[in-house]
């Protein structure tokens, strides 16, 4: 069994990477989205239509800050709402077709930055390293 010593340094550099890579990227985005709203676009992709008090939940923000993020979405056409089959007096939302395109090409444009890193920066063999990788970090998220 490996000393817990070990585990919290390697779960303490795990940390940093990741939040530095997020940091990064968040810095050097090109689209026109904030955090929040990329946020709400890229968990409705994921989960499909919810509502606002739904995705609030999942955002751990009030259902009236989340209000303010969708209306901002929706004023630019990038989601729709439409009435809850189960209960009429609730919306829920989803992306429009020029909200999936939006969240593609950010996503794209994050990919191709994270590619030119690596291209330009790393050798083949940790390019590798660093694609077979790339699926323990998935799992570390999955228990989390």
């Amino acid at each position: 069994m490996r000393g817990d010593e070990e585990l919290l340094t390697t779960a303490t550099a795990v940390r940093r990477a990741i939040s530095l890579l997020k940091r990064r990227t968040r810095e050097t985005q090109t689209r026109d989205l904030s955090l929040p709203e990329t946020a709400v676009m890229a968990r409705l992709d994921r989960n499909g239509p919810d509502s606002i008090s739904g995705l609030a939940r999942w955002e751990q923000i009030t259902p009236q800050a989340m209000g303010a993020t969708v209306g901002g979405l929706e004023s630019r056409g990038l989601l729709h709402r439409i009435p809850d089959p189960d209960d009429k007096r609730r919306g829920l939302l989803s992306l429009t077709e020029a909200g999936t395109e939006l969240l593609r090409a950010a996503r794209d444009d994050r990919t191709k930055q994270i590619a030119r890193a690596l291209a330009d920066n790393f050798t083949p063999a940790e390019i590798a390293e660093i694609r077979r990788a790339a699926p323990l970090f998935e799992r570390i998220a999955q228990f989390l």
